[in-house]
């Protein structure tokens, strides 16, 4: 009890920081997103034991993505079939039972590929529009935190069953329906408060992010166990590091930026 007690303060600050600076102004949010990033990436250096220089190379490609590319859609669009293609392997590598154990060129390239890439898709959602628009990534924020609350919760108290016991046995088939039913229910609100016009393109939207979500969180683990590492840090205690809090916002980053890219989602 005093476990998830802990958890629950520990989200709920992470949250109010998480949004204060979304709705503050962007200059608030980016600067977020750069401290973030930083933290993740060397989080992901210390599991896989790359060499410290891969941290500045992947950090000057963030900064090169943000500041020189962004612009330009051509280019944006190239790294974001990347950053697919590249997240759709790990997907398959996984419900593939494929070993994570890469070397060190190739962790490299999914420092590069799947988190940089992918951290830059996530914090860069707000922007797509003309001006900066905080409520295009509330929705998705609101179905991962709603769908990992729900998931850890009632995956406590009544879950069995293991998902995927040899990636992360503490997730359970129950977890993962509830994850699932969860975003069913958070999305029919908010195409309620909003107004959204088409409710169930709104719920498949909104299933497929809290199950591409999963993967995600998935992934992380099974990273960590190839490492042999139970947390990617120790900045949220509890909660682990902030690779932990954030990888199903990561994996899911690029296919919802790719919606909204393609006008299928817009808020």
């Amino acid at each position: 009890m005093e476990n998830i007690l802990n958890r629950s303060i520990i989200a709920l600050g992470y949250s109010f920081v998480f949004l204060f600076c979304l709705f503050f102004d962007q200059v608030s949010f980016e600067i977020l997103g750069l401290i973030l990033s930083i933290i993740v990436l060397f989080e992901f250096v210390e599991i896989t034991k790359l060499p410290k220089r891969t941290l500045i190379i992947g950090l000057l490609f963030y900064l090169i993505l943000n500041f020189f590319i962004g612009e330009n859609k051509v280019v944006s669009n190239v790294f974001l079939t990347i950053s697919i293609a590249v997240n759709l392997f790990l997907m398959f590598s996984l419900l593939m039972k494929k070993s994570f154990r890469f070397s060190k060129v190739q962790n490299s390239f999914f420092l590069l590929s799947y988190l940089v890439l992918s951290l830059y898709f996530l914090f860069s959602i707000p922007t797509l529009s003309n001006s900066y628009n905080p409520l295009s990534i509330l929705f998705l924020l609101v179905i991962i935190w709603s769908s990992d609350s729900a998931g850890y919760f009632f995956g406590i108290k009544y879950g069995k069953r293991k998902l995927m016991e040899s990636v992360s046995p503490k997730k359970t088939v129950v977890g993962f329906v509830s994850g699932i039913l969860s975003s069913i229910i958070v999305s029919i609100i908010f195409a309620l408060i909003i107004n959204f016009e088409n409710i169930f393109e709104l719920i498949l939207i909104g299933i497929s992010i809290s199950f591409i979500g999963s993967i995600g969180d998935l992934i992380e683990s099974k990273f960590k166990r190839q490492y042999a590492v139970k947390d990617s840090g120790k900045i949220l205690k509890s909660h682990g590091g902030m690779y932990d809090r954030l990888d199903s916002l990561i994996f899911v980053a690029p296919f919802v930026y790719l919606l909204y890219n393609f006008q299928i989602l817009l808020f």
